[in-house]
């Protein structure tokens, strides 16, 4: 029974210095954790995120078939923007945005413009095929939307 009593105080004592060096690690880090989770009083943190275990045709089921198609339509097309867009942030924009920055005129060498710009072609051309989908996809979801509008059925 005393070993136990020792065993739980060197527990406790071990909880204290664990959440003190959390907290200072904290602090130093200038998190916002500590306004939602308090480490003194939760130890332990649960994360619960929904995961859909459904598709996309079987949450498009209606008695009316033609609403499925166009319904369907709609869905398959804003999947694909979703996709632009997170490829254009992910894979894009940095170069885009960073191109040419970190050199001045006077430090670089004679050629290195050059050399830069010949490493850049590839990502032009990328981009290139990037811009032609984007927009092909952008004339797809005009004309659904046209034929959604005229359409008297």
């Amino acid at each position: 029974e005393i070993h136990a009593e020792v065993q739980l105080k060197n527990y406790g004592k071990f909880l204290e210095e664990y959440t003190s060096q959390l907290k200072r690690i904290e602090d130093a880090l200038d998190d916002s954790v500590g306004d939602v989770w308090d480490l003194s009083l939760d130890p332990i943190a649960l994360k619960l995120l929904p995961c859909e275990q459904s598709s996309l045709l079987e949450l498009i089921k209606t008695e009316n078939k033609v609403l499925n198609k166009v319904i369907t339509v709609y869905a398959a097309l804003c999947c694909e923007i979703k996709k632009l867009k997170y490829e254009a942030e992910t894979k894009f924009y940095n170069g885009l945005l960073f191109y040419g920055e970190g050199a001045t005129d006077s430090s670089m060498v004679e050629g290195d413009c050059q050399i830069q710009m010949g490493r850049f072609v590839s990502f032009l051309q990328e981009l290139s095929c990037f811009v032609t989908r984007c927009y092909e996809v952008v004339v797809n979801v005009v004309h659904q939307l046209a034929v959604l509008y005229t359409s008297n059925k």
